[in-house]
């Protein structure tokens, strides 16, 4: 999986060392996001917290959400290695902490510690890769690494399980701390000391504090709507009033202010907004996906939860191929453009594939389209990033990765809280007087009478179809506006100083930042 790097700017090694790095501490990350899974029962058991669950995920999540822009600017202002540094050890401190947790509440706080951690290597570590690589090597480069980390988030509940039910769960976190010590110092010999241009800007922290609000919101409507709260309840009509003010006194604040945490002007450029559209459409679509795939196939083909989880795996290994065939492609040609065109297409046939699954079609054909969507995705997913960090300056490109990490991430959000919420409800809808149904564990399920529990099934895929439907109309529209992309070429040459290559969006950001 090594990939062939390092010509264009004479440090191979250094390079090799990075790409270590990076798999090292994607691992690192992925592993931690769903780990907890499978230990949570246990956990519950041993600090209580019943009614505070699902917070050990949202308080990661939402932390990840808003700290990623921040050190995506921070990282433009102050230079990324100290920034990048900081954050994998952060992370590792608040990993093997969360291991020492004496209650539910404390565990939570240091999950959220973990999260503004884990926010700034996912963002700080593309901009890292974006200044030691240049732009027409970095698919080859990253597409092994979101391979780590889509084989990670499958391969993590399973070894959290066994830990769980070995050593105890306290060593879901312990057992990062050798591998973040192993992260760190290859981090410390590998991650390139760029010091960036001294312009005279600095940080908005008013801009920081309303994206929080309004990232925080975002997640929160989320986690609670459907859930906690229903849709209609004063509590999430209150906070997505609070996300729509926040959102429009941030923009607002961008447009006035000198030196703004996102500048309005990289939107002028066409590759950030069709990436960003690319971003939350992967974001949507694949990540909301993914987390009901095991659901669908215990509640309508009556599987047990192992083999229902393995369906995921196909749409892993279609990610890990095309990834790395694109990223092999585009090292060659430095053309880019037709692969979100390929990706869209065959990501929505997938999905049109899987709106058609009934309780008669065979669990193998269900695999394969699942698999099919993985292909299209994988073709494209890496690509936006590229293409956003090669069309800005060097002065933002810590800014415009984070920019479209944020977007994606706002995506995984709406898409898992309105599919759970449209099924949920179209569920509910089509059960009638059955809807007792609905509540019962897939365990459960499987005692049902035949009749009515293939009766159960039919209603769930019918109330599935639809959204399935409105999968694919996403990765139409994302095909449509995929068309307006550049045909151009990749640069060519790593980032070795403060200077911009794209002068077009240099002069926009410098005439915008300039008052």
């Amino acid at each position: 999986m090594n990939p062939r790097l390092g010509a264009a700017n004479g440090r191979p090694a250094r390079l090799r060392l990075l790409f270590v790095a990076q798999i090292v501490i994607t691992l690192l990350t992925a592993l931690d996001q769903t780990i907890v899974a499978t230990a949570l029962p246990t956990i519950v058991a041993d600090l209580g917290g019943e009614r505070q669950t699902a917070w050990v995920f949202t308080a990661y999540t939402l932390a990840m959400t808003v700290a990623m822009p921040v050190f995506g600017r921070l990282g433009d202002l102050r230079g990324r290695r100290a920034l990048y540094l900081a954050c994998v050890a952060g992370f590792v401190l608040a990993s093997v902490l969360c291991g020492f947790a004496a209650g539910f509440f404390s565990l939570i706080a240091l999950r959220f510690a973990q999260g503004i951690g884990g926010g700034g290597i996912v963002v700080l570590g593309q901009a890292v890769v974006a200044d030691a690589v240049p732009a027409r090597d970095r698919g080859r480069f990253l597409a092994p690494i979101g391979a780590v980390f889509a084989v990670a988030s499958v391969v993590a509940p399973l070894l959290g399980g066994a830990l769980t039910d070995t050593v105890g769960w306290r060593w879901i976190f312990w057992v990062n701390a050798p591998l973040g010590g192993l992260a760190l110092l290859l981090a410390f010999r590998s991650v390139p000391r760029i010091v960036p241009e001294r312009t005279g800007e600095r940080f908005d922290t008013v801009g920081a504090v309303l994206l929080a609000v309004w990232a925080t919101g975002v997640v929160l409507v989320a986690a609670w709507g459907g859930s906690t709260y229903p849709w209609s309840s004063p509590v999430i009509l209150s906070t997505a009033g609070l996300v729509l003010v926040a959102f429009g006194l941030f923009v607002h604040r961008c447009r006035r202010h000198p030196h703004p945490i996102i500048p309005i002007s990289i939107f002028r450029n066409r590759t950030v907004v069709i990436s960003s559209v690319l971003a939350f459409v992967v974001g949507t679509g694949v990540f909301g996906l993914v987390g009901y795939v095991p659901g669908v196939m215990q509640a309508a083909f009556g599987l047990s939860a192992t083999p229902a989880g393995t369906l995921i795996l196909p749409l892993v290994l279609g990610l890990m191929v095309t990834s790395l065939l694109a990223g092999h492609r585009m090292a060659r040609t430095g053309r880019y453009r037709d692969f979100p065109l390929l990706g869209c297409t065959i990501a929505a046939a997938g999905m049109l594939g899987l709106a058609a699954v009934r309780t008669s079609t065979p669990v193998l054909l269900v695999a394969v389209w699942i698999g099919v969507v993985g292909l299209g995705v994988g073709c494209f997913m890496q690509i936006s990033t590229v293409a956003v960090q090669d069309a800005v300056t060097d002065r933002v490109v810590g800014t415009a990765t984070s920019t479209v990490a944020l977007v994606r991430e706002v995506g995984v959000s709406i898409g898992a809280a309105a599919l759970g919420g449209l099924l949920s409800a179209r569920l509910l809808s089509g059960l009638g007087d059955r809807r007792y149904l609905a509540g019962l564990s897939p365990v459960q399920l499987r005692t049902l009478s035949p009749a009515l529990r293939h009766a159960y099934a039919e209603t769930y895929l019918a109330a599935l179809t639809p959204l399935l439907l409105g999968l694919v109309l996403l990765f139409v529209v994302a095909l449509a506006v995929s068309l307006f992309l550049p045909d151009r070429r990749l640069s060519g040459g790593a980032r070795t100083t403060g200077q911009g290559r794209n002068e077009a969006v240099g002069h926009q950001v410098a005439s915008h930042e300039g008052g």
